[in-house]
């Protein structure tokens, strides 16, 4: 453990040493001694060093002023200067140096050897670097046998609290205040600070908020679970934060139990939802029974959501992190980079609800892409949740179709037959490329958009204002391009039947070509 230049100086060995400049500087943190008689390069020096020189080569007015400035760069503790070698007296540019920085500047006498004061101080600093040592073993003892024997977070905080004599506070990633040693159940952290620590803490090292208070990452070197935050009502000393760095370790360890607990809970889940997907004439009483155990009652009314992500990057984190918030237990699975979730709601109207809610975490959360979720028709009994699972992935294929991030089944609309047609092994481009092949070359070659352009026709019911200000073009640039298409396809855009085979084909391309495949 270090020591205080104030300290050092009210050490008995050395009390003849003289401070005379830099008074401002009592504060600093001796963390080391070092001898240089011939300083050739300052940079080399580190920080908290107590610099002890005989000040050799400095002999000129310009390498005088030149020397502090350098020292001051390296934020030394302080620097002593061995009178009486090379000089009979310390300079009084140094000591105006010195006072202008903080810098603390020593006068050693000629009579005092340079060993009566590193012995003094060296041996100060060791033995409180063991008393520390063990200080800090006792401490992780005591917090890893409270882990071991599964006490869980809220022993830690107190046993930390009575250690430091302070506030302690246990925040998830989240920002949830998970623990506290207060009365007050309430995070003493606002909303704006948390937001605040989430962007500035990348959980690498401590962040001290000030001298009384600091925030410290609980974290593995793969993963961040959350963080410690510590408030005195004094300065918070160097051991006080050796304890709060031990106590991340611990309270790491204490979440990596928990995950383990919950990544089998989840296992265990998926394993009653394969069941369930899988085999709709499973007993219902052993199912009712087995997801009793795991916490979860499978009766009441209940929702299919499917769920993707056109990126790469996984979305269980995301979908794992707001099952947890939820009210009551959801069962999940992930397969083929689809997720699949059976959700209780209280009645049809909440399925809306609680999807929102999901997509509203995902667009704060997910900068990768959409989050897309279809979802079934809310139903009742065990029988129905394997039809209901083919429902919502059904949605979710003609929302990841259309682009819509939300998608019920009642509103897939004309797409039942299509998606009917291509899970009986028919090829969708048997119904568009007789019409759309046309179009689909021409644009390939010449980089246009007749398809577009009869889509967002169709879209606006053949309305020409409203098309051709939805394509931001010109009316008569509209009608050019569809006096194209009808020449190109030899089909009537007047036509209704004509109309109708165009938005027919238009589906199933749009459907064979979608950005991700869930069926």
């Amino acid at each position: 453990m270090s020591i205080t230049l104030k300290e050092a100086l009210e050490l008995p060995n050395i009390q003849q040493i003289k401070l005379v400049g830099g008074h401002g500087g009592l504060h600093r943190i001796i963390k080391w001694v070092t001898i240089v008689e011939i300083i050739e390069d300052a940079t080399r020096l580190q920080e908290g060093e107590f610099l002890i020189t005989t000040g050799y080569g400095l002999d000129t007015i310009a390498n005088r002023r030149d020397f502090i400035e350098q020292l001051v760069q390296q934020n030394l503790s302080a620097v002593a200067i061995h009178t009486g070698f090379y000089m009979e007296r310390i300079p009084p540019e140094f000591i105006e140096a010195a006072n202008e920085h903080n810098l603390p500047l020593i006068e050693i006498p000629r009579h005092m050897n340079f060993s009566e004061v590193t012995k003094a101080l060296l041996g100060h600093i060791v033995n409180r670097q063991l008393q520390l040592m063990q200080d800090t073993q006792q401490i992780h003892h005591e917090l890893t046998m409270l882990t071991l024997n599964n006490k869980g977070l809220a022993p830690l905080v107190d046993t930390l609290a009575a250690r430091l004599q302070a506030e302690v506070e246990i925040y998830d990633v989240q920002g949830r205040r998970l623990e506290g040693s207060g009365k007050d159940a309430e995070a003493s952290l606002s909303l704006e600070k948390l937001i605040s620590l989430q962007q500035t803490i990348d959980m690498a090292a401590p962040l001290s908020l000030s001298e009384e208070q600091l925030v410290h990452p609980i974290a593995t070197a793969q993963e961040q679970y959350g963080f410690l935050h510590i408030q005195k009502q004094t300065a918070l000393t160097e051991m006080d934060r050796l304890i709060v760095e031990q106590a991340g370790i611990v309270c790491a360890i204490e979440f990596l139990k928990q995950k383990a607990v919950d990544e089998a809970l989840i296992r265990m889940r998926e394993d009653v939802l394969d069941e369930l997907l899988e085999n709709s004439e499973q007993d219902e009483a052993y199912l009712q029974k087995l997801a009793h155990k795991l916490n979860y009652r499978l009766e009441g009314i209940m929702t299919v959501m499917q769920i993707a992500s056109v990126s790469e990057d996984s979305i269980r984190p995301l979908i794992q992190s707001w099952t947890r918030r939820q009210a009551k237990p959801v069962l999940l699975r992930e397969k083929q980079r689809t997720i699949t979730l059976v959700i209780p709601v209280q009645q049809d109207k909440d399925v809306i609800r609680v999807a929102q809610s999901l997509q509203q975490e995902a667009q704060l959360r997910l900068t990768s892409g959409p989050l897309y979720i279809g979802m079934s028709t809310p139903f009742c009994g065990l029988g129905q949740i394997a039809a209901s699972a083919q429902e919502a992935r059904e949605a979710l294929q003609i929302g990841i179709t259309t682009g819509e991030v939300l998608t019920t089944y009642d509103k897939i609309g004309a797409f039942a037959p299509l998606l009917q047609m291509k899970k009986a092994g028919v090829e969708l481009s048997t119904l568009f490329r007789p019409l759309l092949d046309p179009l689909l070359t021409y644009d390939q070659k010449h980089n246009s958009s007749l398809v577009d352009t009869l889509e967002c026709y169709l879209q606006h019911n053949s309305n020409i204002k409203n098309t051709a200000a939805a394509l931001f073009i010109h009316r008569h640039t509209l009608k050019y391009r569809l006096e194209q298409i009808e020449e190109k396809t030899n089909k009537d855009l007047q036509n209704a039947h004509t109309l109708t085979q165009f938005h027919l084909a238009l589906m199933a391309y749009r459907l064979d070509h979608a950005a991700f495949k869930v069926l």
